[in-house]
């Protein structure tokens, strides 16, 4: 039964999923990591000052298109024709392991090749998700781009847009 809850459950299993895609990385490439071990649902845009994170939070949630011709904006309540998006956002960041005061280029080499692969993982793994589909009736996948790199720690923010049913006023 849908309820006010819904929101939070579609974050704790994009969140899972998101586990199990970096969790992936080592059986392609021993020497990479999978999942970080902090990984949390986030009330919102995350602080960036722990590297080594992966969180997920809701961000904007609006009406979407009915279609041409279809139902005005404003005007679908009234006949149950609303669709509900869902913004959401996957961040993962990696701390840089330097020796030096100035990184190396083998080091942030490294460094990119790891944040690559969590970039790759994520992106090729999360649409095919029978379970996280299963929660929402659409899910879009609108872009992946690189965090600028920032006091050692880099990464990349996964946007998706995932469709939820919506749910009728009151307690059942």
């Amino acid at each position: 039964m849908a309820d006010a809850t819904d929101l939070h459950t579609l974050m704790l299993a994009v969140l899972d999923a998101s586990v199990a895609a970096l969790d992936e990385i080592p059986g392609f490439a021993p020497g990479l990591s999978g999942a970080p071990e902090r990984t949390f649902v986030s009330s919102g845009t995350p602080a960036l000052d722990c590297c080594n994170q992966l969180s997920v939070n809701a961000s904007t949630i609006r009406e979407g298109q009915t279609g041409t011709g279809g139902l005005q904006a404003g005007q679908r309540h009234r006949y149950n024709g609303r669709i509900n998006l869902v913004g959401v956002q996957v961040y993962i960041t990696r701390c840089l392991s330097t020796t030096n005061d100035i990184p190396t280029p083998t080091e942030q080499q490294n460094l990119a090749e790891q944040t690559n692969a969590d970039a790759w993982a994520l992106w090729n793994y999360m649409f095919r998700q029978a379970d996280l589909v299963a929660l929402c009736d659409g899910l879009f996948m609108d872009a992946i781009t690189p965090l600028n790199p920032s006091g050692g720690c880099s990464g990349w923010l996964l946007s998706m847009r995932l469709q939820l049913a919506g749910y009728e006023n009151g307690a059942s």
